[in-house]
């Protein structure tokens, strides 16, 4: 802990240092020495040393970046409609939907699986991929206002928030951005849940629960999560005739900083023409098009950071602690180069804070992949091919029962595999 961190609280300090000065006369003359002269200097020490590095912060170069994105899995049951920071992914997921008894039963009888319920297991990575390849069967029963019905069940994994999360990548090219690989560890523990065999049941019977034996996953399950983010989608009116540019072939539409909200980020979500340019200048937005008419713009509202403490689960982000040489960084482009830098490159991510690097070594193919890649829907063109060397990347965990150690890990590695593409990069656990 540094003297001038944020988090140093001076006069908290001597309170617990003054109890370990035995004689009372020297804690009186202690006490009056430090209040009177050093606090204040320090305060005023302090204060200088805070502007310089806000000059020089704000001095140093700094490349365009995505917002960050940060997810969240809450209870559906227990949402907070006035949350004005974490939104649902899908808003129809607040609604409650009920099975349809008649389309259950004729699908179980036509040997097709039929859609129940999506639940989140709250296990390790390595678990869950060994129940997604079993492909295995789990009883249960269905309830009816009669009694209950045995039934046998699949799980499959979700995807549709993961595609939902992989649309931001689409948004950052129609905005002309570069790319951030996202952290939405909780999207990979959601499952489907499905019936694919049932005993006798009246179809004009209602379904009023459905209960699924998962054996050794009975105690890890979260039932009705409603996966939220920090994305609110809003539609913006540019509040003036689009100009001709200079070549009067396109032309630019403006959304003046008064139609923002200080502090969010915006992005576009979608456009009904060719978009030729983004650029933002002091609050402002132009977007350079081929439309001669006023629009309506679609926008991804970007929320800053919530209260954590609002959640019952761990909030997951790919926020980066801001820094001197992280600007730098990204604004030359600079290559890691050294293990400092690797540090200090999985120590700016503050989903770090479960992680603690230990090394990175040159190896084979290895028998055992512990990381899976969160970018597998991108094409990298220049990664084509077998790569013959791997770059492992071990870590120590914080707390070794945390079931989304190892997809945060996923995470880092994908966001190091951009700095290293020669190698394939993946993570360990030690």
């Amino acid at each position: 802990m540094g003297i001038f961190e944020s988090d140093f609280d001076i006069e908290n300090y001597i309170r617990k240092r003054i109890p370990e000065l035995d004689n009372l006369y020297e804690r009186d003359l202690f006490k009056a020495i430090i209040s009177s002269s050093t606090v204040e200097l320090y305060k005023h020490i302090k204060e200088e040393y805070d502007a310089l590095e806000k000059r020089i912060f704000d001095e140093a170069p700094r490349a365009l970046r995505m917002p960050d994105l940060i997810t969240c899995v809450v209870d559906s049951e227990k949402y907070d409609y006035t949350d004005a920071h974490m939104f649902p992914m899908f808003h129809e997921d607040l609604a409650k939907v009920r099975v349809n008894a008649a389309d259950m039963i004729s699908a179980v009888a036509n040997n097709q699986e039929f859609y129940l319920y999506t639940c989140m297991i709250q296990a390790d990575y390595l678990e869950l991929r060994k129940l997604i390849q079993t492909q295995r069967r789990f009883k249960g029963v269905i309830q009816n206002e009669y009694g209950e019905t045995p039934a046998e069940f699949i799980l499959k994994q979700n995807e549709r928030y993961i595609k939902k999360a992989e649309e931001i990548y689409e948004v950052a090219k129609l905005n002309y951005l570069p790319w951030r690989s996202v952290n939405t560890a909780y999207l990979y523990k959601l499952f489907d849940v499905y019936v694919v065999s049932i005993e006798q049941w009246d179809e004009q019977l209602e379904v009023l629960k459905v209960t699924t034996e998962f054996d050794e996953f009975s105690e890890k399950v979260f039932y009705n999560p409603l996966p939220i983010w920090n994305a609110f989608e809003v539609t913006i009116k540019a509040n003036s005739y689009p100009q001709p540019a200079v070549d009067r072939k396109y032309y630019e539409h403006y959304l003046y900083k008064k139609q923002f909200i200080e502090g969010h980020d915006y992005l576009l979500r979608r456009a009904d023409t060719v978009i030729r340019n983004i650029r933002r200048q002091d609050g402002d937005i132009y977007i350079m098009c081929d439309s001669n008419l006023p629009k309506d713009w679609e926008f991804y509202e970007f929320v800053p950071s919530p209260d954590p403490r609002n959640y019952a689960n761990p909030l997951m982000s790919n926020e980066q602690n801001e820094s001197f040489s992280r600007n730098m960084t990204e604004y030359f482009g600079q290559r890691i180069k050294t293990r400092t830098e690797l540090i200090r490159f999985f120590n700016s991510f503050k989903c770090s804070k479960w992680l603690t690097f230990v090394d990175a070594k040159i190896k084979g193919k290895p028998r055992k992949i512990e990381t899976y890649s969160t970018e597998k829907f991108i094409d990298y063109e220049y990664r084509t091919g077998d790569r013959a060397q791997t770059l492992e990347f071990t870590f120590r965990p914080q707390d070794e029962d945390f079931y989304l150690n190892r997809d945060i890990m996923s995470f880092l590695v994908t966001e190091i595999q951009h700095l290293f593409p020669e190698y394939q990069c993946v993570g360990k656990l030690v």
